[in-house]
């Protein structure tokens, strides 16, 4: 480039020089006479020429140095040098750096193509219209047939108009194939966009998810199975307790009305004995029977009025004589600002509380068992109206055995005892914690339990309410 520069100053030199020469020698402009001006504009014209393709040529290879600069900012890893780099002619060894990363471009294209041709997922692209521009092997094989008859038919998901955003676009979708098989695949779509941003076409991969699929359904129908079975065993408990109790109930009349009669003592404490199993007998079936009731749905909580300080007396008088036989104290108190009136299911409270009460003092042998009730009020259920919402706390203590820290999270479980050994004092089926549980959150609320071995417990639970604000 430099001798060819050269060679251009050394021409354009020799025609000033011999423009100069003309003007200055009189003599020479007489001998030439009226050829003097053909010869003049001849020389500028050749000089103005000269200059022209010199400033022609200088921007050439000022564009020519630009793409030189670029070629070498791209990496060839793959395509070893040449050692052409000092090339005196920069178009040859321009010409050889783009030959270079044409080959380049050819092996990334090659290699991803190999990727996609692997990929057990099917991929396509396809145009704005919905004409399919390239599938891979996989989505071909799927669909038995050749590429090349694929390539230009319809997307089968493309919807006419529909736009796609610039996140990528995931559906489900059940595809069946002229063999009669039917897959499942998870498609995901996404625009291919040019360098102003415009969507040139759109790329669809589809997963098969057949299998995840089947394994939903036969969850389901696990699922469905289970709650039949479980309504078909809460029928049928249903059914059994409601048999049971006629017997039973006969069992209890009868030793009652026998209990009545003359008796020696022996006869008198054999008829007790068969009226307090009668007892114990008709309270598990009848836990039992809510038991099933809850589970399959078929109890309804009721809201009417009540005081809850005379439900609390009442309850605390029921335990009374068992206490005393236990030399034990039950005690109760009702915070101030618990209403007078409230609107709840009082006998399903009463259950609760019996429950509880009833396992204090069978699990306390000295001290005694204490009932709080307090409460939290709300704001009003309507603007304007004197209706509040409220909410019970209620906490039973007891100064008994304790529950050992690795048994709490089994209380609330179904037929769950704290001693199953075959040697336990204390009786029961377990089932009125677990049965306490479900009215309290069928009523709004919820239970817990806090207790420590040797030191007693405390069950605390809530129920939501509203009252009458006067």
């Amino acid at each position: 480039m430099k001798r060819k520069t050269m060679f251009l100053l050394i021409l354009g030199f020799a025609l000033v020089v011999a423009w100069v020469t003309i003007i200055t020698d009189e003599q020479l402009r007489e001998r030439l006479g009226s050829n003097l001006y053909i010869i003049g504009f001849s020389i500028t014209g050749c000089f103005l020429l000269l200059l022209a393709g010199y400033i022609w040529d200088q921007t050439l290879v000022k564009a020519l140095r630009s793409l030189h600069d670029t070629t070498n900012a791209i990496q060839t890893e793959d395509i070893p040098s040449t050692g052409d780099e000092s090339d005196s002619d920069e178009i040859i060894g321009l010409a050889r750096k783009i030959e270079h990363m044409a080959r380049s471009l050819q092996h990334v294209e090659a290699s991803y193509k190999g990727i996609v041709e692997d990929q057990p997922d099917l991929i396509c692209r396809y145009k704005n219209d919905g004409k399919i521009t390239f599938v891979n092997g996989a989505y071909a094989r799927a669909l038995n047939r050749k590429r090349n008859d694929l390539v230009g038919a319809d997307f089968p998901y493309f919807v006419p108009g529909a736009a796609i955003a610039d996140e990528p676009y995931t559906f489900e979708s059940e595809m069946t194939f002229d063999d009669g098989r039917r897959l499942w695949i998870r498609w995901t779509q996404r625009a291919i966009k040019d360098d102003k941003r415009n969507t040139s076409e759109y790329q669809a991969v589809g997963h098969d998810i057949t299998e995840r699929k089947e394994a939903e359904a036969a969850l389901l129908r696990a699922k469905e199975a289970a709650e039949a079975a479980d309504r078909a065993k809460s029928e049928f408990l249903a059914i059994v307790s409601h048999e049971l109790r006629t017997p039973i109930n006969a069992i209890i009349g009868f030793s009652k009305m026998l209990s009545s009669t003359t008796l020696n003592l022996d006869q008198r404490e054999q008829v007790e004995m068969i009226n307090s199993s009668g007892l114990a007998l008709e309270k598990i079936i009848a836990d039992i029977l809510n038991l099933s009731k809850i589970e399959s749905g078929k109890i309804d909580i009721e809201r009417a009025p009540f005081s809850i300080r005379l439900c609390v007396q009442d309850v605390c008088a029921l335990f009374a004589p068992k206490a005393r036989s236990l030399a034990l104290a039950l005690d109760s108190k009702v915070d101030p600002g618990v209403p007078e009136i409230v609107n709840s299911d009082e006998p399903r409270i009463r259950q609760i509380l019996t429950n509880l009460i009833g396992n204090a003092l069978k699990f306390t042998e000295r001290g005694g068992v204490s009932l709080e009730v307090s409460c939290a009020r709300g704001e009003p259920i309507e603007p304007g109206s004197p209706r509040r919402v409220a909410r019970l706390f209620f906490a039973v203590k007891d100064s008994g055995i304790g529950i050992p820290a690795d048994k709490l999270d089994h209380l609330f479980l179904p037929f769950s005892q704290v001693d199953t050994s075959s040697t336990r004092r204390r009786g029961g089926t377990g089932l009125g914690l677990i049965i306490s549980k479900r009215l309290c959150e069928l009523m709004g609320g919820t239970i817990s339990v806090e207790s420590r071995v040797g030191e007693g417990s405390t069950f605390r639970f809530s129920i939501l309410t509203d009252f009458d604000e006067a």
